[in-house]
């Protein structure tokens, strides 16, 4: 089976969220999301779920072109991923390799790269996992980062020769402002033209180019594990991991992310050897692991993966480990001899 979905870091929309709170007065709590949630950066959050938060944010805001007004929030600068700027090279054409290549392990199912007609670079963006307004709203969010990489080596008032919106147009004026160019709606996919002779411009900055990169193992390991449309286990995995931030996970909300009815989803446990139950209590208790190696306590540890109280969570714990999570988490502190 093959589950038509993607994923997206909390780190990723960190400057979607700082920017809406900050313009509008607009907190992430109002779309309901909880703070354990934003407080894991590198969580994995479905893209069907962005998507319903893009459209509630217009709303809210009661604007239908928001992000044009975060513009100076969305920045690759500003992710907050600790040890990487992807702006942090001599040259644009190194930040844009950067910025390709590394987008994977931040959001999955999405295309980054560039294209070349005559002296012509296409920087482009393309996400099937979006429809109407959404999609809208997701290419602006992109493309309004990728201007601001443009004008990070070519100045604040670089404007592009000609930039493509994928979706509906919305504010249309406000978004021509913004880029300074010609703007196509609803094409195939988001794209911002340049000049290709401004690939080698060269910017002089503080940024040590050079810096050691130092980051927990734990967190270089999340950057790696990073699920791809065509991973069903994985996804499976993670829309679980995903949903114990709403209390413990449920066979009915799983299928809501995943858009498979309940039955189709047993169906596709069962043949692969698993019960709803046995899979979620694996699931957690991997990641009540990962939680001990970051010094979690055991009655923190419970109230982030759902569990009433740290007693239920020690139960089911014990029921897959063999051991107590008190127990578990000594042999991985306790100090080699």
């Amino acid at each position: 089976m093959i589950f038509n979905t993607s994923f997206i870091r909390v780190c990723y929309l960190k400057p979607l969220f700082d920017g809406m709170e900050h313009v509008f007065g607009i907190s992430y709590r109002e779309l309901h999301i909880p703070d354990a949630l934003i407080q894991e950066p590198m969580a994995l959050i479905p893209f069907s779920q962005v998507g319903q938060w893009l459209t509630q944010l217009a709303d809210i805001s009661q604007c239908p072109c928001y992000m044009v007004k975060l513009n100076q929030y969305l920045n690759f600068d500003l992710l907050g991923i600790n040890g990487i700027d992807p702006l942090a090279t001599p040259n644009l054409a190194m930040t844009i390799r950067k910025i390709n290549y590394g987008i994977v392990s931040l959001h999955s199912g999405a295309s980054y790269y560039v294209s070349q007609s005559a002296k012509i670079m296409k920087w482009c963006y393309k996400n099937p996992f979006l429809f109407t307004h959404q999609k809208s709203h997701d290419s602006l969010r992109v493309a309004i980062m990728l201007l601001n990489t443009l004008r990070h080596f070519l100045g604040n008032e670089y404007q592009p020769i000609r930039v493509h919106i994928s979706g509906s147009a919305i504010g249309h004026q406000q978004v021509s402002d913004l880029f300074g160019c010609s703007v196509i709606w609803n094409a195939p996919q988001t794209e911002i033209w340049f000049d290709v002779d401004h690939m080698i411009q060269t910017i002089v900055q503080e940024k040590t180019f050079n810096a050691t990169i130092t980051m927990p193992r734990s967190q270089f390991e999340k950057y790696l594990n990073m699920p791809q449309p065509h991973d069903a286990p994985k996804i499976l995995f993670e829309m679980i991991n995903y949903s114990r931030f709403y209390n413990l996970p449920t066979v009915k909300g799983i299928a809501q992310l995943i858009g498979i009815s309940e039955q189709k989803l047993q169906r596709h446990l069962q043949r692969q050897g698993f019960t709803f139950s046995s899979m979620c209590n694996y699931i957690l208790s991997n990641q009540a692991i990962e939680y001990m190696l970051d010094g979690k306590e055991i009655v923190e540890i419970a109230k982030l993966l759902g569990y009433a109280n740290h007693h239920s969570f020690s139960r089911a714990f014990k029921r897959l480990r063999k051991c107590t999570p008190q127990q578990y988490r000594d042999k991985l502190i306790k100090p080699s001899r």
